[in-house]
């Protein structure tokens, strides 16, 4: 065991201590915190939709816009919502008990308009300025996504929709800019006869741009509510008693049947621990298993050619080089997700994002049974593939030769993955049953259900199964390593057959 050992040190300080994987562990955090300073950034930098109404009614343009002053009004009341989460010190006070209407409450227009009325964010920052946290940055307010420019001249004096569709369709497509703006991003375009009948002409949308529908669905809300207005007068309802009916809503707390009436309602952290973890650990497993059988794959390779395998196997047997080579790297792989979870809680603990969700999603991990769950099946999931490295490592003299054998190996591996998300739906359901019942999947499957309760008897079969196929798959492959390892050239199909029936006498 002291050869196996030394071998696993070896290999453990060969990738750990080397500077490209010093340099990943630093720049992998590092990147984290990039891309989302950069997806900030696109966010704030993401143009405005300018875009232009022809409303030959003449009643439905300030509809239009005032629904979507309303819109800007519950963005900025939910960005503010989100701001008091991540902001405030909750050793002081919890955010939904700042005065009204300033502290964290529900997003109606109703509670939007008393935040306007009372000053807005500006007021706000004076009363939570001295409940922030430490380092808390003040409040910034999301830009407004879109904004109506006038008519030019050739399409405000249109007869028709259509003619002012024509007028139009130099700015839309870029060849004209408007006065004042930039590209036209749409038109809305609303015939005379608009909203006069059931069967009557339908209001246009002209937009080159397919792939951001925001302003579509803005402007349809406000054509619906303004027929939904009109059909309300006829019934004798004011607009203001229909806005005031647009406000209600039914509270609604989730609570769990499996849990006492004391602590039955779930928290952030309950969804956290049964949606969230599940999900990111077994995507961790999968990338930290590949990764690792890759380090596998290529040292094996790097070895026999160079000849390093015929020096240390003049110092150990196979079985031991095996043994420390899956140890050492198995080692590596519970490296990276131990720095980073230490790192995760080091910081949300330490009080720059306490309160926050990063605080919430590390106390959820701490507090679960995921880190076992993780661990076992970490060591399951690395036998079955790492064995299958291995093998291929040994019969392989280039990374050329190793492909070939590694196409039908990741096609395999990654086959349920379009299934994952009926999994992560119904973690209970059939789909999640047959992947758990399969072997090579079985990790997988159980992280992504570890959560959801599963049953006792499935999860306690389907890993016994996963044991002995894993017990299995590693004799076969070890037979193929310990005699391919010194072979000079790769055996064929027929020969790596021969390779894995009973060992030698």
């Amino acid at each position: 065991m002291r050869s196996s050992f030394l071998i696993a040190w070896r290999e453990y300080r060969q990738y750990v201590f080397s500077r490209g994987f010093l340099i990943f562990m630093v720049m992998f955090p590092v990147g984290v915190l990039v891309g989302g300073a950069a997806v900030s950034f696109v966010e704030r930098a993401r143009p405005v939709r300018e875009f232009v109404v022809f409303d030959q009614t003449g009643m439905y343009a300030p509809i239009i816009d005032e629904s979507l002053a309303d819109r800007r009004a519950l963005e900025l009341l939910g960005a503010w919502n989100a701001y008091l989460e991540g902001a405030i010190d909750r050793t002081q006070v919890d955010p939904a008990n700042i005065a009204e209407p300033f502290g964290a409450g529900e997003v109606t227009l109703a509670r939007s308009a008393a935040f306007e009325a009372a000053g807005g964010a500006a007021a706000g920052m004076e009363i939570v300025r001295p409940l922030l946290r430490r380092g808390a940055p003040d409040f910034t307010a999301p830009r407004a996504s879109f904004r109506r420019l006038e008519l030019p001249t050739e399409a405000a004096e249109a007869p028709s929709t259509a003619a002012a569709a024509d007028a139009l369709r130099p700015y839309l497509l870029g060849e004209i800019r408007l006065p004042g703006g930039g590209e036209l991003f749409a038109a809305i375009l609303i015939p005379a006869d608009f909203g006069v009948s059931a069967d009557g002409p339908p209001a246009e949308y002209w937009s080159r741009n397919l792939t951001d529908p925001a302003l579509e669905v803005a402007v349809s809300r406000a054509l619906d509510s303004a027929m939904r207005r009109t059909a309300a007068a006829d019934y004798g309802i004011a607009p203001e008693t229909l806005d005031a009916l647009a406000d209600v809503s039914a509270p609604l707390e989730a609570f769990r049947p499996d849990r006492g009436a004391a602590d039955a309602k779930l928290s952030t952290q309950d969804r956290i621990r049964t949606a969230v973890l599940p999900a990111v650990m077994t995507y961790m497993l999968l990338v930290i298993i590949f990764a690792v059988g890759n380090l596998l794959l290529t040292n094996t390779i790097e070895e026999r050619s160079n000849k390093i395998i015929e020096v240390l196997l003049s110092s150990v047997t196979a079985d031991q080089l095996m043994f420390g080579k899956l140890l050492g790297i198995a080692a590596v792989g519970l490296t990276m997700p131990t720095v980073f979870l230490v790192g995760a809680g080091l910081v949300a603990l330490g009080g720059s994002l306490g309160g926050g969700v990063a605080q919430e999603a590390v106390i959820a991990l701490l507090t679960s049974h995921l880190i076992p769950v993780y661990l076992f099946y970490f060591f399951a999931a690395y036998v079955i593939f790492a064995m299958i490295f291995l093998a291929i490592g040994a019969v392989s003299n280039s990374l050329q030769d190793a492909q070939s054998y590694m196409g039908p190996v990741m096609l395999l591996v990654f086959a349920p993955l379009p299934f994952m998300v009926m999994v992560f739906q119904n973690p209970n359901g059939l789909v999640a049953s047959i992947l758990t019942w399969i072997p090579i999947y079985t990790p997988y499957a159980v992280m992504m259900r570890a959560a959801a309760n599963p049953p006792l008897w499935e999860i306690l079969g389907a890993t016994c199964l996963m044991l002995a196929f894993a017990i299995f798959l590693a004799r076969i492959m070890g037979r193929i390593f310990k005699r391919a390892i010194l072979s000079s050239s790769p055996p064929r199909a027929k020969e790596i057959w021969r390779l894995m029936r009973a060992e030698e006498a």
